[in-house]
């Protein structure tokens, strides 16, 4: 005969089995559904990877001169709304192919953020990696995201490109962001990264690092990774964890705009017109420490547009800026993307909708721009 309390503790166990049942069902039916929205394109969210997360960042502030780097031979998947990449890195902590130090010119080093490393771009499809297809020279990519900021590529360029065999410098710069970046007023942005700044002290520039004791992952930043690691999970493996976030986030981008709905479009901020008298001579001062030290080589400093750069195309002060090097340093050639972008009407197809990084379409017109240039020609040995 069953007691009365086994009874009850039957009972309650089939209630759980019950609720357990029902929650299971209800998952797999969200699931179903939120993987129908996304693949049909109803809602536009990021995709499952079906990949463990990472224990460490990609992108991790450890270098101990300039910062933000990457881990050496390393791969990371990268699954967002409107691009799937894999970014592989060689022995040097470069997203690039195996490279030695020693190497026949003409050869090329790339610099500069995002838009060089190739963001969201199979590795082929770079700027960098059409150049080397198309004139069968190497073209090293120092490139990487993370907020990197002209500083940081003059610094990575001192103790790190400098010393791989080259005879041509690239650096793209992106007004957009590279004077903020590079600003250290604008330091509590990054406050915890590990990050170098040109402070201004008596009429000079002086190097200073923010966050000097912390390289990589700060304790606190350490915890929030292992508290992230189930929504990572969830995210990583089902289709409904990323809709919720895309239906939180759009919730979220509704209020933010309902509150800054009273400013005009008019002020939408772009680096080729809005930097400030301080910020360009900062960026005068980088630029001439980067010319110094590639002593006669060729430096071509290309100028990167981002959307909000196309408002208008009157000639732009961010050109002034640069003009202002080019007496005292015959080596510099001035290559302006905006220019040819903005010939054509369709100029958009060159930026993806949801960050506004170049498409493949964008990394593939830059590098059109450059294999019609007559210094990057000459400097190649293509006339």
């Amino acid at each position: 005969m069953v007691s009365r309390h086994n009874r009850k503790a039957r009972r309650a166990t089939l209630r759980i089995r019950r609720v357990i049942a029902i929650a299971a069902v209800a998952f797999i039916i969200l699931e179903f559904v939120s993987a129908g929205v996304i693949r049909f394109g109803f809602i536009e969210a990021e995709r499952p990877s079906y990949q463990l997360p990472r224990s460490k960042p990609f992108w991790i502030d450890q270098h101990p001169h300039f910062g933000m780097w990457h881990e050496a031979d390393t791969q990371f998947d990268d699954e967002k709304i409107c691009f799937s990449a894999s970014y592989r890195t060689n022995a040097y902590g470069a997203r690039d192919r195996k490279r030695i130090r020693k190497g026949k010119t003409p050869r090329v080093v790339m610099l500069g953020d995002a838009f060089t490393e190739g963001y969201g771009v199979a590795r082929a499809e770079r700027t960098s990696d059409i150049l080397e297809a198309e004139t069968k020279a190497e073209h090293l990519n120092f490139g990487t995201s993370g907020h990197f900021g002209a500083t940081q590529s003059w610094l990575l360029y001192k103790h790190l490109a400098k010393g791989f065999d080259h005879d041509v410098v690239i650096f793209n710069l992106v007004p957009d962001n590279d004077f903020i970046n590079d600003d250290p007023q604008y330091a509590d942005a990054y406050r915890s990264q590990y990050r170098p700044y040109l402070v201004l002290r008596g009429g000079n520039y002086y190097l200073k690092y923010m966050n000097p004791d912390q390289r990589g992952l700060s304790p606190e930043e350490i915890r929030a990774q292992e508290h992230r690691i189930l929504g990572r999970l969830f995210k990583n493996f089902t289709y409904a964890a990323n809709l919720v976030n895309r239906l939180a986030n759009f919730v979220g981008e509704q209020f933010a705009g309902s509150k800054g709905s009273a400013v005009s479009t008019n002020a939408v901020y772009s680096g080729y017109f809005d930097f400030t008298q301080a910020q360009a001579e900062r960026m005068i001062y980088v630029l001439e420490q980067l010319l110094e030290e590639a002593g006669k080589r060729t430096v071509i400093v290309t100028l990167v547009p981002r959307p909000s750069d196309f408002r208008h195309l009157s000639s732009a002060p961010v050109r002034a800026v640069l003009d202002v090097l080019v007496p005292a340093y015959p080596n510099l050639h001035i290559v302006d993307f905006r220019d040819a972008f903005g010939r054509d009407e369709n100029w958009k197809k060159y930026y993806r909708d949801c960050d506004d990084y170049w498409s493949t379409a964008g990394s593939a017109a830059a590098a059109q721009v450059l294999l019609d240039d007559p210094v990057y020609r000459k400097a190649m040995g293509l006339d």
